[in-house]
């Protein structure tokens, strides 16, 4: 009878851990289904890169590869942005996600950046995978 007791306490905690958990990244998981609104251009590349050079460049380096000059400072060295995978392994709407809220180290850019900065970004910084 206590054993009974154990295993429905202990799916009883499981399911209130997987049901905050998914309230917890609801937007994060709502992100995954975004798509970029703005086409991959030359001229959004261009913003992209401005805004990157501006923002980003001086922990990411100027080419995205986690070696600005201020990642030597950084507990962690910043992700190379060239080696992020491309959709559906890591989607565009999950990349935005990460610019506008942050992550680990890197601040958020919400109140910053607009929508379609957002965007242009995400578009240079896809721009930075090797030809394939």
């Amino acid at each position: 009878m206590q054993n009974r007791l154990r295993v429905k306490w202990l799916l009883a905690t499981v399911a209130v851990i997987c049901v905050m958990s998914g309230i917890y990244y609801a937007d994060l998981l709502r992100s995954a289904f975004l798509r970029n609104p703005i086409p991959r251009s030359v001229e959004s590349i261009a913003r992209g890169r401005q805004l990157f050079s501006r923002n980003c460049a001086v922990c990411h380096g100027a080419e995205g590869r986690g070696d600005g000059v201020a990642a030597a400072a950084l507990p962690r060295r910043p992700d190379d942005l060239s080696k992020i995978a491309p959709p559906p392994v890591f989607p565009d709407g999950v990349v935005a996600y990460r610019i506008i809220n942050g992550v680990k180290t890197m601040p958020a850019f919400k109140s910053t950046l607009s929508a379609s900065e957002i965007w242009d970004l995400l578009n240079f910084i896809r721009s930075l995978a090797p030809a394939k």
